[in-house]
């Protein structure tokens, strides 16, 4: 790269057949109408801002064809594009990359982000010769490095150095504290962007902190490190959030109160400042006790999201998610006392289900009662223990890479169950608890705007319009 302090750099969302999510180094197809938005290039806004100029296309909000895309890059100017993929698109992802490369040979500079990138990343730059970097870390400022000419070798980033060789970040991720920039929210049409939760718009993501501390097999989160943002820094940004008319923010947290006691003090702050956001959370029911939901609920809380997964604990145990029953019932209960809405994720076909367990899933799903409820195929996803297995195990072969457990086929089939069978199950889990008159009653009960509403029966629709579809296809 040049050293050049204004460099003009491109933030790309490139554009797809379906909606798609990607975020946080995870990707999927939006069940329904919603999307939130792409959340790494806002973090990379904040970190690239100070050092170069900056523009954004978000192709997915700005419903762009791929030729439309493709004009707009050319009329941005921008000869350094810094974009996202993920398991659920790369292949239409790089098909764009290419067209530009074959137009343009050697214009484009390009650094990817994603979830495929983070687990394959010297693959990925060994085959696409067009590629030159893959950020880890989309928190980490080294990328500002790397397109300042530096070259080493980074922790959160590999690339291609001039010589050709590929150099592979270390992955040496660091722990402890660590702050942000404020990101450029005024580069993107955040004004358009939904989550299916949510009760205010406009509605902004925020990051407390960055990974997990637990290593679930079946999720990537372990694999990032875990560091904990300073508190200033957070309130900072939620004040700067203020000032762009956000009501509403989805904390990105993998595991929101992992550090209960930082936690309090953020909460405790926020109530001090008197910022009056609400907001929805992701969390375990192993982390969660009443104290600290009590003082979220004050602090705005009105939605946490919870994995709960499967209702049998040896399955939990088994991909390392070990919490009991009695933990879930306990924790849903606390959150209902206090006012707060869950909803629950559950993962069904995991190697080792079968149809009696998934049954009892939904016979839990239905006890527990939750205001939301997601069911979602198991894929053996990039970069995870659960893909290492399922690869020994013979279930996939190496070559299986667009995955998606929103609306995909499953991908693979056990002695237990075969991917018809697991398809009818996912269709007949979200058609028995969204299709309760009683649920539908409660829902319309709890609704508290006209956005709401709207949103209920939109997002609703175009939910069970995916059970529609006949199993047995590969798509």
């Amino acid at each position: 790269m040049m050293s050049n302090a204004r460099l003009k750099i491109l933030l790309l969302n490139p554009p797809g057949k379906n909606i798609y999510m990607r975020d946080y180094y995870c990707s999927h197809t939006s069940k329904a109408h919603y999307y939130w938005g792409p959340y790494d290039l806002i973090v990379l806004s904040g970190i690239l801002n100070p050092h170069f100029d900056l523009c954004v296309i978000d192709a997915i909000a700005d419903r762009l064809t791929p030729q439309e895309t493709l004009k707009q890059i050319e009329a941005s100017g921008c000869e350094i594009i810094v974009f996202l993929t993920g398991a659920v698109s790369w292949v239409e992802d790089f098909d764009l990359l290419r067209q530009l490369t074959q137009t343009h040979p050697n214009r484009y500079t390009f650094i990817g982000n994603g979830d495929i990138l983070f687990a394959e990343d010297k693959k990925f730059l060994e085959e696409h010769p067009y590629l030159h970097a893959v950020i880890l870390d989309f928190t980490s400022s080294e990328v500002v490095d790397f397109l300042n000419g530096e070259e080493r070798p980074f922790a959160a980033l590999s690339y291609r150095a001039h010589s050709g060789a590929i150099v592979p970040g270390t992955r040496e991720f660091p722990r402890g504290e660590f702050s942000l920039p404020p990101p450029r929210y005024d580069l993107f049409p955040y004004e358009r962007y939904r989550i299916p939760h949510g009760r205010r718009i406009p509605y902004a993501g925020i990051l407390t902190d960055y990974g997990c501390p637990f290593r679930c097999d079946y999720c990537i989160g372990g694999e990032l490190g875990f560091k904990f943002r300073n508190i200033d820094n957070v309130i900072e940004e939620m004040y700067y959030l203020k000032s762009l008319g956000i009501k509403e923010l989805w904390f990105k947290d993998l595991t929101f109160g992992a550090n209960k006691e930082r936690t309090r003090r953020l909460l405790n702050r926020m109530l001090d400042e008197r910022l009056r956001f609400t907001w929805v959370c992701l969390s375990r029911v192993n982390v969660l006790d009443e104290e600290l939901l009590t003082l979220m609920k004050l602090a705005g809380c009105h939605t946490l999201q919870l994995g709960i997964e499967t209702a049998d604990e040896k399955l939990l145990g088994q991909y390392s998610k070990p919490f009991t029953r009695e933990q879930v019932e306990h924790t849903v209960a606390m959150c209902k006392k206090l006012g707060i809405r869950i909803l629950a994720h559950f993962i069904l076909g995991l190697p080792g289900d079968t149809e009696e367990n998934i049954n009892a899933t939904i016979r839990l799903a239905l006890e527990l009662k939750p205001e939301f409820a997601s069911f979602n195929v198991a894929m053996p996803r990039m970069g995870t223990q659960f893909r290492q297995k399922a690869l020994h195990d013979g279930l996939v072969s190496s070559d299986v890479t667009t995955l998606d457990n929103s609306i995909s086929f499953p991908v693979y089939e056990t002695p237990q169950l075969s991917r018809e069978k697991l398809w009818q199950l996912r269709n007949k889990a979200i058609r028995t608890f969204h299709l309760r008159p009683g649920f539908i009653i409660r829902r319309l009960l709890g609704v508290k705007s006209l956005y709401e509403l709207k949103t209920l029966f939109i997002e609703g629709i175009a939910l069970l319009t995916t059970t529609l579809k006949s199993p047995g296809r590969s798509e």
